[in-house]
């Protein structure tokens, strides 16, 4: 799989919580009109990934694993994922809406989201 193809649907492996991470069992994810932009439009220059990934990033299911020094998620717990991650210190992510931070750069992974990819 590359970029300007289609998605195909692939068995991967189960992956394992490491350090500080949390796996969910997807029960539901939604695949809608960015996930094809991305597929169809995009050459891959100036993003920090590439295929093959995953897509569908609006996601909800249970906590199936949690690594070590995780706290406040039992497996089990069921959960809802939200791609975007900002800065976390801009007044746009202290009222909670991260997919306008102000400063992106300073996200956990580059140019802020960890919906795509």
């Amino acid at each position: 799989m590359g970029w300007k193809s289609d998605p195909q649907v692939v068995e991967v492996p189960e992956p394992s919580a490491g350090p500080g991470q949390v796996v969910v069992r997807v029960a539901a994810a939604g695949a809608c009109h960015s996930d094809l932009h991305l597929m169809h439009d995009f050459d891959g220059t100036g993003l920090p990934w590439a295929p093959p990934f995953t897509l569908g990033h609006e996601n909800a299911g249970w906590v199936h694993e949690v690594g070590d020094g995780v706290t406040g998620f039992e497996p089990g717990q069921p959960v809802a994922l939200y791609g975007p991650w900002g800065c976390g210190t801009c007044s746009r992510c202290l009222l909670g809406i991260e997919n306008y931070c102000e400063n992106p750069a300073a996200a956990p992974v580059p140019a802020g989201g960890g919906g795509l990819g």
